[in-house]
Order: structure tokens, then sequence, then C-alpha cells
């Protein structure tokens, strides 16, 4: 135990002067950035500039007109120019970002119990964490790159008609460091987050001084996924490092969990999403014991699904009801399908992993409309995957929208979806979904 303790606290110590390194460029580029930025404004104002003072001398001499084409090229030239250098400096910052990330999650599997841990600091710094039966514990958010974003703030207009902007929240009072979301959902025109920076899961609702944010009465460690009980204050949280779900009662102020780490039934290893059907019984994907346990509303086992064994390696990673079926994500085995809970039987596949426009590649969370379109955070694709009963309607990509980060979770409620990226940061992104992918032909839109 103390030749552990030793290892992890080297590593540690490795990755302190990572970070410190790391921020120190972080801030030189952002500095030049930020130079740039002032500059390519000041241009484009010239540019606009020379172009309504050759519009008026319309009826100049030609050597004049000469002379304002010239400096209009050469305006033009130097925007070019600018704005190359602007992407290539967006492009070092995206770089540091990945590695802040990198250094984020690996520090954060740490936390987990029996397990090795293999550290790399060339060229990055970089670790490897082996599970007690030689398991490779890895994250999606390490997967594919994470364009740095020129502007966050502004709203955009992008393909087909959808409308998208994203919100910054602010860390409440009670906060020390600026949120970083995990799953979202919404609660009437409000939003229910997880903030695995503060450890804690937020009610953020939006006034004409902008959002407040309100702590859930529970101390968490790493909440990944949210339940209401129907017609209750009752709410179910799961917690992947405490391997327990959360009951919270906002009414009454009580709070307990059940669960712990096991793979007993009853027992979890990184539970990671919750829902509850019609008759009150709670669902809950139980990601490394690689199955699905059913519990009785106040949390008292009653059954686990079996998935056939073909279906390896099953890394559950959401669960969510449409109508009297149960859809699941398998984040592991890249696929999406459904079961009757009652037969115990896979009914339909929605997706799988392959190269098609249609397939998934590492899915993580999942929403449903009001008229019954699936939206699929498609995260290893970074983009989200529109389906409706089954066929494949369209996708929203990441990289026209100048995202940070991959999908990650999502909610969807009244045309319009919300979501939070592996990025984990203080952001919420919105998207109209009116016109998009296609219009129900019935017009319930």
């Amino acid at each position: 135990m103390k030749g552990k303790q030793q290892t992890i606290d080297s590593i540690e110590y490795m990755f302190k002067q990572r970070k410190d390194e790391l921020e120190s460029q972080y801030q030189i580029f952002e500095d030049k950035k930020e130079q740039l930025l002032f500059l390519e404004e000041q241009t484009s104002q010239m540019q606009k500039g020379i172009l309504r003072t050759s519009v008026v001398g319309d009826f100049m001499n030609e050597q004049a007109n000469r002379s304002f084409l010239s400096m209009r090229t050469k305006c033009a030239m130097s925007l070019k120019h600018i704005r190359e250098l602007i992407a290539t400096l967006s492009q070092m910052l995206r770089e540091i970002d990945d590695d802040f990330i990198k250094l984020t999650t690996y520090m954060n599997t740490m936390r987990y119990r029996d397990s090795l841990f293999i550290g790399n600091q060339t060229p990055h710094a970089t670790i490897i964490m082996f599970r007690r039966n030689g398991a490779i514990d890895t994250d999606y958010q390490t997967l594919t790159p994470k364009p740095f974003p020129l502007s966050l703030d502004e709203y955009i207009d992008v393909q087909k008609g959808i409308t998208f902007y994203c919100d910054k929240i602010e860390p409440s009072i009670e906060n020390h460091l600026a949120p970083k979301f995990s799953f979202v959902a919404f609660h009437g025109c409000n939003y229910i987050v997880g903030d695995i920076a503060n450890h804690k899961v937020k009610y953020i609702s939006k006034h004409k001084e902008g959002y407040q944010t309100k702590d859930f009465p529970v101390d968490v460690e790493y909440p990944t996924g949210i339940a209401q009980l129907k017609d209750t204050s009752k709410f179910y949280v799961t917690d992947r490092q405490l391997h327990c779900v959360h009951i919270i009662d906002m009414k009454s102020g009580s709070v307990r969990a059940f669960g712990g780490y096991g793979n007993e039934n009853g027992k979890f290893n990184e539970p990671t999403c919750v829902a509850v059907d019609d008759d009150n019984k709670v669902y809950v994907s139980d990601g490394m014991n690689n199955r699905i346990q059913i519990f009785s509303s106040e949390g008292v086992f009653i059954s686990a699904l079996s998935i056939p064994k073909q279906r390896t390696p099953f890394y559950p990673h959401c669960v969510l009801f449409a109508d009297d079926q149960l859809v699941i994500l398998d984040n592991w085995g890249s696929s999406v399908f459904s079961i009757d809970p009652k037969l115990k039987k896979i009914s339909s596949i929605i997706s799988r992993y392959g190269g098609g426009a249609s397939f998934v590649n590492r899915p993580t969370y999942a929403a449903y409309d009001e008229v019954g379109r699936l939206f699929i955070c498609d995260t290893g694709n970074r983009r989200i995957i529109c389906f409706k009963q089954n066929v494949y309607l369209g996708a929203i990509e990441m990289e026209p929208l100048g995202v940070k980060g991959n999908p990650l979770g999502i909610a969807v409620k009244d045309n319009f979806l919300v979501f939070t990226t592996t990025a984990f940061e203080p952001y919420l992104y919105f998207i109209s979904t009116k016109t998009f992918p296609n219009p129900p032909t019935d017009g319930a839109l």
C-alpha cells in the first residue's frame, strides 16, 4: 500500500509540473490570439471603410479607382493572413486544451480503488490505468481532437437553418471552482446539471438578470445521470465514483443512497445513468458490471437485465424509455438498441458501429423529443445524430459550430436541444431543432 501511494504521489508531482508548463504556454498563446483578434477587427473595419469610399467614388478618375482597388486587395490579403495566424494559434490552444483534458481525466482515474497506474511524460503527460482483471481503463473524451472555438458567445446561423448559441454558467457563491458539466436534463423551463468540478447537482434557472444556480442538498462525487419519480419531488442521481444512486426528496429535504461498490445484486461498479418506467421501477445502467439493474422506487433490488452474450464488450452508458421499450446506449460496443423489459429480449437495433452516416462511435447520452425523434450524442464521431422510428434523419456536426469537445449530456424539449461536452466546461450549448432534421409530415411542429 505504501509503495502504491508513493507511485501515486510521484505521478501527481509529475502532473503538477506538466500542468504548470501547459498553463504558461496557454497564457502566452491566448495573449497573442487576443492581439490578433483585435487586429482582425481593425483590419475588417478598414476594409469596410475602403469599400464604402470606393462605392462613393464611382465617378473618380481611373487612377484613383485603381488606387482604391489596390488598397482593397492589400487589405483583403492582410486579413486573410491574420486569420491564418489566428487559426494556427487556435490549433496550438486546442492541443494544449487536449492535454489539460487528458490530465484531468487521468487524475480522476486515480480515485479508483485497486488499480495499477503507469505514467509517461514524453512527448505528453499520459497515464494508463490497469484494473485488477488486467483491463485497461480509458475514457471517451481522450479519443478524438477537440477544436478550440474562435468565439463562444455569439449566435451563429449554421447549416439547414439551425440556430446555435451557448451560455456560460458562472460559479455560485458557495462553489470554489468554475462548473464542469456532465449530464443535463430539463425541469420545466429550467435545467438540472451534474457539476463534476464542485461535486454537485445544480438546478439552473434563467431570469432577466441572467442564470441563477442552486445546489441540490446532496454530496456527490461524480454525478452522471438523473431521473425524477413521476408526480413527486423525488430524484435519483447516479454517482459513478461512489458507485451508488442517491435519492433526494426536494420537498422534504431528505437524502439517502443505495448500492455501493461490488458486483453482487444491488451493488454497482460505475453506475452511469438512471431511468424510471411507468410502474415506478428504477432502471440503473451498471457500467463496469455490464448489466442493467432494476429496483423499486425505494431502492430495493428486484432483478437484473441479462444482455445476450454476443453483445460483448458491453458498457451500458445510458438508459431511457420510449413508450414501453428500454433504449440502451452501449458505449464500449458502439451500439444503440431497444429491449422489451418484460420479455428481456432485444426488440430492435437502432444503430451500431461502422463507417456509414447512420452508424455510431462511443455513444454516451440520448433524449427523445415530443414527436418521437431520438437525439443521440455520437461522441466518438463528434456529432449529435437523430433517428425517428429507427430511421436515420441526419446529424448535427460539432466542427462547423466551433464547439470545444465532443457532445456528452443531452436534453430536448419544445424544439430546443441543450447539450454539454466532453471538455467538461461551464457552458451549455443550445440548438433549435424546429426545422432539423426533418419537420414531421403530420404537421406536429
